[in-house]
């Protein structure tokens, strides 16, 4: 017996022993990969996308992402480190023109060194309204910025310079710049750490608000943890929506509704044991019962999810009776399903809709803008939706993991191709808002929201 246990301890090391071996193999040392390595990389991931994206060229030139593809080929000359590996991948990936694609995970060096505190970077969050870039969170150690405080210049790059050169990083659908502002917003310190340089100083030429006179301030790059620290003594955490929260919101005043629809996240959506279809009834039966002649939908800053969500809201939002194809999937084996108007319910919003949108209005939330404008009638409020008018590739994803350096592209295997009812003037660009409105620092910091007051006036004028 005792014998048998010793034999059944050995065999577990030697397990967790080959466990770490495999962990090894899985996350190589890419200093040590030849150009020629790292070009097998390259022409793996081209055929990956290829075989995998069956959008692939549909709205790019598959001239000029092959061009791309040689020139950062004869660019690797010598070895080169992880986060110039994770640098030259996503200009690569930036020319298939697709927001979904994804590369590496939280495992690989390039996110794992923010995770574990090996890297520091800029210890500032921004807001970014157009090229110009305003402090939002001051996560640095000086106390000299302040929320609103505008940054004119980083070690010499002016915010516009910064921003175009991320923004040939950053894969979108298309042309569109609005989804990638958003990105940048959020992403600004990582961005500028894999994509401009990896300072241990950072001096910060600046404006600070209602003021004229130009600044300059030196800031000490800080690790993820340090700059949590700091967030922390300054009281800038901000509290994450939960539950049914993260979901959804609706208000009723008077007889003008607003639904803002958060997230279709399909774990989300789990957790709060959310049908779709039985979801929205509840909620426009609401409506109806109380009087309800004007619904402000709000889609804001929703990424997507779950495409039920689109599918059958339109049940409940399109007045007048629709028949015929919504749009086609086409899976990466040439699969295709055909999905149709769905059927009207009972209790069908009989009034107005004004659609708020932003960059962030992303996958199928972009989709619900897109149908209720086309075939509702709906009024679009905002800013240009983050994704591809025409159609996109999205749904489930392939992970293709590149031959030598192991990274992972997450690649999506179907292409949403939506019917349209007229030719889209703006080739590769997302839905065009019917009244555009530009957000201003001060509505951020007066937390004023010039999207909804507008809807509110087009409401009050009717």
């Amino acid at each position: 017996m005792l014998k048998s246990k010793r034999k059944a301890c050995f065999l577990l090391v030697i397990m967790l022993v080959m466990s770490r071996l495999n962990l090894v193999i899985a996350q190589p040392n890419i200093e040590a990969l030849s150009p020629m390595q790292l070009h097998e990389d390259l022409d793996h991931l081209v055929a990956g996308l290829e075989r995998y994206n069956p959008a692939m060229y549909a709205y790019n030139s598959e001239i000029v992402f092959k061009r791309k593809i040689a020139a950062i080929k004869k660019a690797i000359k010598s070895p080169i480190d992880a986060v110039e590996w994770f640098k030259l991948l996503c200009l690569a990936v930036e020319d298939v023109e697709e927001g979904h694609i994804t590369i590496g995970t939280k495992e690989d060096v390039f996110y794992r060194g923010f995770l574990q505190g090996d890297f520091k970077s800029l210890p500032l969050s921004v807001q970014f309204l157009g090229e110009r870039a305003y402090v939002w969170n001051n996560l640095s150690r000086s106390d000299t910025l302040e929320r609103g405080d505008e940054i004119l210049s980083i070690n010499g790059r002016s915010m516009a310079e910064i921003r175009d050169l991320i923004f040939q990083y950053t894969n979108s659908d298309g042309d569109i710049k609005t989804f990638k502002q958003k990105r940048l917003s959020k992403e600004l310190s990582a961005r500028y750490f894999w994509f401009i340089e990896q300072p241990s100083q950072f001096v910060i030429t600046y404006r600070k608000r209602r003021s004229e006179s130009t600044k300059t301030l030196q800031l000490e790059a800080l690790t993820r943890t340090e700059m949590s620290e700091w967030s922390i003594k300054r009281g800038l955490k901000k509290e994450r929506l939960k539950g049914i929260n993260a979901v959804y919101s609706l208000a009723l005043e008077k007889d003008i509704a607003t639904l803002t629809l958060r997230s279709f996240n399909e774990a989300i959506i789990k957790q709060n044991e959310l049908k779709p279809y039985e979801f929205y009834e509840r909620i426009f039966k609401r409506l109806r019962q109380n009087k309800a002649k004007h619904l402000i939908l709000d889609l804001r800053g929703n990424i997507g999810g779950m495409k039920e969500f689109v599918d059958d809201l339109l049940a409940f939002t399109l007045k007048k009776k629709h028949k015929g194809i919504l749009r086609e999937l086409v899976a990466w084996d040439g699969t295709t399903v055909v999905s149709s108007f769905p059927k009207r319910n009972k209790w069908f919003f009989k009034g107005d809709i004004y659609i708020l949108t932003d960059g962030g209005t992303y996958s199928t939330a972009a989709l619900i803008a897109q149908y209720l404008h086309d075939f509702g009638n709906a009024i679009v409020i905002g800013e240009e939706t983050g994704s591809r008018y025409e159609g996109f590739a999205a749904g489930n994803f392939h992970y293709l993991s590149l031959p030598n350096s192991k990274i992972q592209i997450g690649i999506p295997n179907k292409w949403v191709k939506n019917t349209l009812p007229n030719p889209f003037p703006k080739p590769n660009r997302g839905l065009m808002p019917d009244y555009p409105v530009v957000i201003s620092i001060d509505d951020l910091l007066q937390k004023r929201d010039p999207v909804r007051a507008k809807a509110l006036k087009l409401i009050q004028t009717k």
